[in-house]
């Protein structure tokens, strides 16, 4: 029974209800003001027809979720224009001004310019995996990846260690400085043992077409007598290389780079030597991590991370295999 005047009860009602609105207000602007924290950052990388770049894209997924941030995964999607598409998507990125970007520098030709004036307009750039030649020359912040001629220079040891004496480093991104180093480094171990190297180019709209790139080594096995290895630097080009081995019917030591279920299938089977594991989740995962860390705190790792190469051998693939089978995708496996 209410027993206060009506004009009371009026009056508690509304201020109920005043209350009511205020708290709804003030639950709005905070949920707000908690949405515009979040910084926004931007990663863009490799084409997701690649596993390695799935895996990528996991690591900056979970580090975006374990951080919560406001983040977008940009890449381009047509193989045969891959290059302009990929420069026109940074700009267009850069534009919305975003916290941070995180940007695979695939092709420094046409890309450090770009970046250039992005660092210089206040956006702080993390370049990840590709371009570690040139990341502070462009004023990048930092560098998660690893050193590429290092990479092929350790490649062609093992190689050699196996009794290898001329190498065919298979570049299936011609134009990309990364590529490049690595067929350079594999290249300079070569050399240091007294033997030699050769690159085959494979353009890169027919990389992901394991029968033209299968064909394609066939066809340098076929040529060039003194082949005895082969590096391919993808997951899919090493696929297609133990295939192009089985129809030359030589004894070649064979490795790759990059993990799917068919490279480590192959790698169980002993048709592949090694594969070098460049852990591009890690990519994807420290560089959404150092650059959340940057614009919250402004704390920087000192120099770059380094995040490969991890062989994968046929002593330690089950691991890897198991990993695949209890996380999908984390290792690049597809």
């Amino acid at each position: 029974m209410n027993m206060l005047p009506a004009s009371l009860a009026r009056r508690g009602v509304a201020a109920v209800a005043f209350l009511g609105v205020c708290v709804l207000a003030s639950l709005s602007a905070a949920g707000a003001a908690s949405a515009q924290d979040k910084p926004r950052i931007v990663m863009l990388g490799g084409p997701l027809w690649d596993p390695f770049f799935g895996a990528m894209k996991k690591g900056g997924d979970d580090a975006a979720r374990d951080l919560n941030v406001d983040y977008q995964w940009i890449t381009g999607t047509d193989p045969n224009n891959f290059v302009a598409d990929y420069a026109k998507l940074v700009k267009q990125a850069a534009s919305q001004k975003p916290a941070a970007m995180v940007i695979g520098n695939y092709f420094p030709d046409t890309l450090d310019p770009i970046i250039k004036e992005i660092t210089a307009s206040g956006i702080p750039v993390i370049i990840q995996h590709d371009g570690g030649a040139s990341w502070r020359d462009i004023g990048a912040i930092s560098y998660v990846g690893f050193s590429a001629r290092d990479l092929g220079r350790a490649v062609g040891e093992r190689e050699i260690k196996a009794g290898a004496k001329f190498g065919l480093c298979v570049n299936h991104v011609p134009g990309n400085t990364t590529l490049d180093l690595d067929c350079l480094g594999y290249n300079d171990a070569f050399k240091a043992a007294g033997g030699d190297s050769k690159v085959l180019t494979i353009q890169f709209s027919d990389a992901s077409n394991p029968t033209f790139v299968s064909s394609a080594i066939r066809g340098a096995l076929q040529s060039d007598q003194r082949i005895d290895a082969i590096w391919t630097i993808g997951a899919v080009q090493g696929v297609a290389s133990v295939e192009a081995v089985k129809q030359s019917g030589r004894k070649i030591v064979n490795a790759s780079l990059g993990l799917s279920l068919g490279s480590l299938e192959a790698l169980k089977n002993g048709d592949l030597l090694f594969i070098a594991d460049l852990q591009p989740y890690l990519d994807g995962y420290y560089a959404l991590l150092a650059a959340y860390q940057y614009v919250q705190y402004k704390m920087l790792p000192m120099g770059q991370i380094s995040t490969g190469p991890l062989m994968i051998t046929k002593d330690n693939v089950d691991e890897v295999l198991k990993v695949n089978g209890t996380y999908p995708g984390v290792r690049g496996a597809s």
